[in-house]
């Protein structure tokens, strides 16, 4: 089973399609566009994408934090930390 397959089987037991990803610089939230053509071996696609800097996480709150905002961001599955579904 690829990487994209495990990731949305996570998905459906969790109930939601908003996510956070956290990398070694970033923390990213979203909603996952669930899109068979789109979503390959190792890349999901979200919408609705909100980027910061992982040090602004830890020094504020990120949501205070002007954050930079995507309608569309293309994530590397590869690049990720760790990640979470959250509702």
């Amino acid at each position: 089973m690829n990487r994209v397959k495990e990731f949305k089987k996570i998905m459906e037991k969790s109930g939601t399609d908003k996510i956070v990803v956290l990398t070694n610089r970033y923390q990213i939230t979203g909603y996952v566009y669930d899109c068979e053509e789109c979503n390959k071996e190792y890349f999901i696609n979200l919408t609705n994408a909100s980027l910061c800097k992982i040090s602004d996480v830890y020094e504020s709150q990120c949501d205070n934090y002007s954050s930079l905002s995507y309608d569309w961001l293309h994530i590397n599955l590869d690049k990720a930390v760790a990640f979470s579904f959250i509702k």
